[in-house]
């Protein structure tokens, strides 16, 4: 087996994710250009400047977490998990969503949907979570 390590900048990741979300099959970008991301990649220049052509990000599998989700696979996400989780599940040719909360249908408000049911293909409710980084902590500390 061999293995082939593709280097992308963060931006052009998510990029590339969301355009796999929206159908397009490529698109250009400056970043990466005179670096080792650009090695092999076609290079194009717009308006004097050279950009490289990424390819979109397609997952056979897409495994996101919700808080919430129905069991339609409406989903919604909380903080920084609407950064990638959103495109992700769109990405997915089978995405499959764990949710903290699975409601019934009607129970979401609409308007807080990030994910419609349409790109979920399973979905189920998870057990066990810890949330170490949201407990809160008092030090008493020596006043002086």
């Amino acid at each position: 087996m061999s293995w082939k390590l593709d280097l992308v900048p963060q931006g052009t990741l998510a990029t590339r994710i969301q355009m796999a979300a929206m159908g397009i099959p490529a698109f250009f970008t400056p970043a990466g250009y005179g670096t080792e991301v650009a090695e092999g990649k076609e290079i194009r220049v717009f308006d004097g400047k050279p950009h490289l052509m990424e390819y979109a990000l397609h997952a056979d599998f897409a495994i996101v977490k919700a808080w919430k989700g129905d069991k339609l696979g409406n989903l919604v996400f909380r903080k920084t998990t609407r950064n990638f989780s959103t495109s992700m599940a769109k990405a997915g040719s089978v995405t499959i969503a764990e949710v903290e909360q699975l409601v019934e249908p009607g129970e979401l408000d609409p308007d807080h949907i990030h994910v419609p049911g349409i790109y979920v293909h399973r979905i189920f409710q998870g057990s066990g979570y810890e949330r170490r980084i949201e407990r809160r902590t008092v030090r008493l500390t020596d006043s002086k």
